[in-house]
């Protein structure tokens, strides 16, 4: 938590996003694979917080656009990084947010249709499958990748590699402010990694909690997670430039 909080310290001053070119290279990236992990949490919790609103079967037109999505997500990345996601500056660092923020919108805008249906509650479009969304839009835009993995992965897309599967298994049983931050060579190109966990809380455990074995309204089967466990971890890749 703490590298979390020096590393956002670092490029924000007074709400506004300032230069990094001052940081060395794996800095500046480590910065901004933070900063990008800071958004997602973000963005997951926008989500939940209308998750009952999505999932209103008696409403047709919810109001959740992305322009409404845009209002309340810079709020909470505010609360969490005192910078603004709507002003980010014209560098690397303001960029890859700008990336994230308008993969995000256009995410909440294609969904519409479904996020608007009527006559049906549980549409499958929560903060997991929203964070899934988001990294595979933003890959289209960016080199940058940013994806919601987890030992126990429900999905092929949230399936952990080998690097991540080793860094989950270190953050069982760790401290909850812990993360990983490593600069590595692959294929022949230097890249920062970064991984921070995720916790279940009392709302995800309709899904994720007990009893274990029978099926949830998704259609997986519970894991019995209680409140507390590590459900998974935000893995972030960052090419060093």
């Amino acid at each position: 938590m703490l590298f979390r909080i020096v590393a956002v310290a670092l490029i924000v001053i007074v709400g506004s996003i300032i230069s990094v070119s001052s940081l060395r290279a794996s800095e500046k990236e480590e910065s901004v694979a933070v900063a990008l992990t800071e958004y997602l949490l973000s963005a997951r919790a926008v989500l939940a917080t209308n998750q009952s609103l999505i999932n209103d079967p008696d409403k047709g037109n919810k109001g959740f656009t992305a322009d409404v999505y845009e209002q309340q997500v810079r709020l909470e990345f505010l609360r969490r990084t005192s910078a603004d996601i709507t002003k980010m500056a014209d560098d690397a660092f303001g960029k890859a947010l700008s990336e994230i923020h308008q993969s995000a919108k256009q995410v909440i805008t294609e969904a519409q249709p479904l996020i608007n249906q009527e006559g049906k509650g549980f549409k499958g479009f929560n903060p997991a499958a929203f964070g899934a969304k988001v990294g595979a839009a933003l890959e289209k835009r960016s080199d940058i990748r940013i994806k919601q993995t987890s030992l126990k992965f429900r999905g092929a897309y949230n399936k952990p590699d080998e690097y991540e599967t080793t860094i989950l298994a270190k953050f069982v049983g760790g401290n909850k402010d812990q993360s990983h931050s490593e600069e590595l060579t692959v294929d022949g190109k230097k890249v920062v990694r970064y991984m921070v966990p995720i916790y279940i809380s009392k709302a995800c455990l309709g899904c994720h909690g007990d009893p274990a074995g029978t099926v949830d309204v998704s259609g997986h089967k519970k894991e019995g997670y209680r409140d507390g466990d590590l459900r998974g971890a935000i893995s972030v890749i960052v090419p060093v430039l």
